[in-house]
């Protein structure tokens, strides 16, 4: 245990005693070790108390769209079914008419559409799972009319990654969560990631033997959100889209990104050749260009002050946050990655200031544990 451990759990406690937090799972580690891994307080609180653990469940939300969404692009790119500088409308025939758009200006959230539709409420007769109104979101995401020209500026936007969750499954004829268990998941062994399929049955309180930590008491739904995505556009998809649905543990997560820190250097797991190729993945996770933007493809960056991956990390690092309260940050350089696993919209959603404040804090106390230092 690092000399300065103490420092992170003292923070933790305290966040879940003020309650800005029900409980969390954090995780560190180095060139592919992991050097922390602990879990604090309650993955519930409503309606009564249980505890989180190392192996307990998280909706990651929109870690999806770095977690699955981009690293299937990149698969899709190694294999030549996708070009990132092709329009969407070269797989989606409702884009044919907006060849600004393409598949690295999405990536790069600068794709010209809105912050946030509610699409789960316009002409839906009910806000329920079905295939219907899978294709009902998409449509509506690619008719949207754009907020500003593509590529000028960048705008953190689901409405581009509903886009592209269609259009991986378009080029590679497959539905997203098989296509993620198939070419991401499995080939590392990691059994925890998926996605909850609504459109074959409800959520459970498990996810593949694992306690699930719930999320809001939902006004919409009317009842408590366990076992099934809380965003409700994907809620309205099924569960399965490029924005959202992700569920997992932090274990997994730790594991994918030592996986690519290693690819990013040329190495594989175990001897075996890199998750994906390095040249690949120096591009998806090096600055997007955009004007004013630190995002890379479908991935982040730090910002150069006051960054929610706090002051430490490297700020050529790349990572995600969610609204859910996770997070994932990787240096890929040094090899160092941090990830952090919370439900602070349980037992409802607060914008809760101090939550802000939380987060760079919790990076920068776990980065200090493991003796990490910025290059």
């Amino acid at each position: 245990m690092a000399p300065d451990y103490n420092s992170l759990r003292r923070l933790a406690l305290a966040a879940i005693h003020d309650r800005v937090i029900p409980g969390l799972v954090i995780a560190a580690g180095r060139a592919g070790k992991v050097q922390i891994l602990e879990a604090f307080g309650q993955r519930q609180l409503d309606p009564e108390p249980a505890p989180a653990t190392v192996d307990t469940i998280y909706d990651l939300a929109s870690l999806t769209k770095a977690v699955v969404t981009s690293l299937l692009v990149m698969k899709g790119v190694e294999n030549g079914r996708l070009h990132l500088d092709r329009p969407l409308g070269d797989h989606l025939e409702m884009l044919k008419d907006r060849p600004a758009i393409t598949l690295r200006r999405v990536l790069a959230h600068a794709g010209g559409f809105p912050a946030h539709r509610k699409f789960y409420e316009s002409d839906l007769t009910k806000v329920e799972p079905s295939q219907a109104n899978r294709a009902f979101v998409v449509e509506k995401a690619a008719a949207e009319p754009l907020a500003y020209e593509p590529g000028s500026r960048s705008i953190y936007s689901d409405l581009g990654f509903i886009l592209l969750g269609a259009l991986i499954e378009q080029a590679m004829s497959a539905r997203l969560d098989v296509l993620a268990e198939r070419l991401l998941f499995q080939p590392l062994g990691l059994s925890s990631l998926g996605f909850v399929d609504l459109l074959a049955g409800a959520g459970a309180a498990r996810f593949r033997g694992h306690d699930v930590a719930p999320t809001e008491r939902c006004p919409v739904r009317g009842r408590l959100i366990l076992g099934e995505v809380h965003d409700l556009n994907a809620f309205a998809m099924g569960g399965i889209a490029g924005h959202a649905g992700l569920f997992g543990g932090i274990k997994d997560l730790l594991h994918l990104s030592f996986a690519l820190c290693a690819a990013f250097h040329g190495r594989g797991v175990d001897g075996g050749a890199p998750f994906v190729r390095p040249e690949v993945l120096r591009e998806f996770w090096h600055p997007a260009g955009i004007p004013g933007s630190t995002r890379r493809l479908g991935w982040d960056g730090p910002s150069a002050q006051g960054s929610l991956a706090g002051s430490l990390i490297s700020r050529r690092a790349v990572g995600h946050l969610s609204f859910t309260g996770c997070s994932l940050w990787i240096d890929p350089e040094q090899e160092t990655c941090v990830v952090v696993l919370t439900n602070r919209i349980h037992p409802e959603v607060r914008d809760d200031p101090r939550f802000r404040a939380l987060r760079p804090a919790l990076h920068d106390a776990a980065l200090q544990a493991v003796g990490y230092r910025a290059g």
